[in-house]
């Protein structure tokens, strides 16, 4: 998602099938810190150097943007208020330079509590203990949650989730989620951490440039991708030590699609697929809401752990949304944003050992999540915008006003 309101998304040898309970699961808070130490950052995060260049542009712009913002507030909402009548916005202008200010004023709280942590964990050497991660995931959560909170308050911003059953059994859980715009992505913190899960990420380095996520990411186990890379082995390597040792309460997210849809980035991989790999491209035709799976970082995960349990987080809602245009135009929201969660037992699932079954077995899936994307989409057939009613049974449901 774009900074800094969200989320974007060989081989390690693979972990045995391990038993969670008892003696066997080891210690989680070792596991963890193995994970944290190992680097969560792409190959070129990996000097303490690179991160203090970026670091000091970033901060210090959300520190002294936001008495900046404050002071010219006044003036703005002056504007934008008669912006909106002029134009007949619903204080569209309004709404959103006062989201700017909450996302400035929670990014800074965030800042100032990271270096709090610091001070409590790093001068004992505990910044990679448990106790640590722990604080560190609680903040994570809580900079999601806030920036959700104001998107509801100021934007209009709903969401409803089916399947919330799915997520409630607990982990450890390997999700496959939608990528999708900022307020979705942010979305799929709040639903993880709200459901007492600690989320591991598989994003986009770019996403650095977010101060808050920056710092914080840095300390619990996440790794951000460099797309971009031509060192793809080691890539998928560190994603694969990632994904080994998730605790019970922890769920490892990638967006298999690896950027968001759009109607030519989806003829491309077509195009892709029929040179790389001719026998997934009928699947990827049949593809309407969502890009085929980019399955060598889903399979490099899926081999270093053998038992997670997978869960297939789809959205729809915001779609249109493709630039600061186009929020400006449609806030306050016109539609919730619809979320799926979906789970599959890992036995249920192909071994990873047979990969031509196992990709087969993931593309009939990711239909059914293309299918599911198609049903709610928010384009309705007579090009209307829908009403989300209230989910009924196992499904979302809309209609055309």
């Amino acid at each position: 998602m774009a900074a800094p309101l969200g989320f974007r998304g060989v081989v390690m040898a693979a972990a045995p099938h391990e038993d969670r309970t008892g003696p066997a699961a080891q210690t989680h808070e070792t596991r963890d810190l193995q994970v944290s130490k190992q680097g969560t950052s792409s190959l070129h995060e990996s000097t303490i150097g690179v991160r203090l260049r970026r670091r000091g542009l970033t901060v210090p712009g959300i520190l002294l943007g936001l008495p900046c913002l404050l002071v010219l507030l006044a003036p703005v909402l002056l504007v934008g208020g008669l912006t909106d009548l002029v134009f007949r916005r619903r204080g569209s202008t309004v709404r959103v330079s006062l989201y700017a200010v909450w996302l400035f004023a929670v990014e800074s709280v965030g800042i100032v509590r990271a270096g709090l942590l610091w001070l409590r964990y790093a001068p004992s050497g505990q910044l990679g203990g448990k106790a640590s991660l722990q604080a560190h995931c609680r903040l994570l959560g809580w900079w999601a949650t806030n920036l959700v909170r104001g998107a509801r308050t100021l934007l209009g911003m709903r969401h409803f989730l089916e399947g919330r059953s799915n997520l409630d059994a607990g982990g450890p859980l390997i999700v496959l989620a939608r990528h999708g715009r900022p307020a979705a992505s942010l979305l799929v913190v709040t639903i993880l951490t709200e459901s007492g899960l600690r989320p591991r990420f598989v994003i986009a380095r770019e996403l650095l440039w977010d101060p808050c996520l920056d710092i914080v990411g840095h300390r619990i186990p996440n790794y951000f991708v460099d797309r971009g890379s031509f060192d793809n082995r080691e890539e998928l390597e560190n994603i694969a030590r990632l994904a080994t040792g998730l605790a019970n309460d922890e769920a490892l997210v990638i967006f298999p699609e690896g950027t968001n849809f759009s109607r030519s980035r989806r003829d491309r991989a077509i195009e892709v697929l029929g040179r790389t790999a001719p026998e997934r491209e009928a699947s990827a035709r049949r593809l309407t809401h969502v890009l085929p799976i980019r399955t060598a970082g889903l399979l490099s995960v899926l081999e270093a752990d053998r038992s997670a349990d997978l869960l297939f987080l789809n959205h729809v809602g915001v779609e249109d949304f493709h630039k600061l245009r186009d929020l400006w135009r449609n806030v306050p929201f016109p539609t919730p944003l619809g979320f799926s969660a979906s789970r599959t037992s890992r036995r249920e699932v192909p071994d990873v050992a047979d990969k031509a079954a196992l990709v087969r077995w993931l593309d009939a899936r990711w239909e059914e999540f293309d299918s599911w994307a198609t049903t709610n989409s928010s384009a309705s057939p007579t090009g209307q915008a829908p009403v989300w009613t209230a989910p009924v049974g196992p499904a979302l449901v809309v209609s055309a006003r």
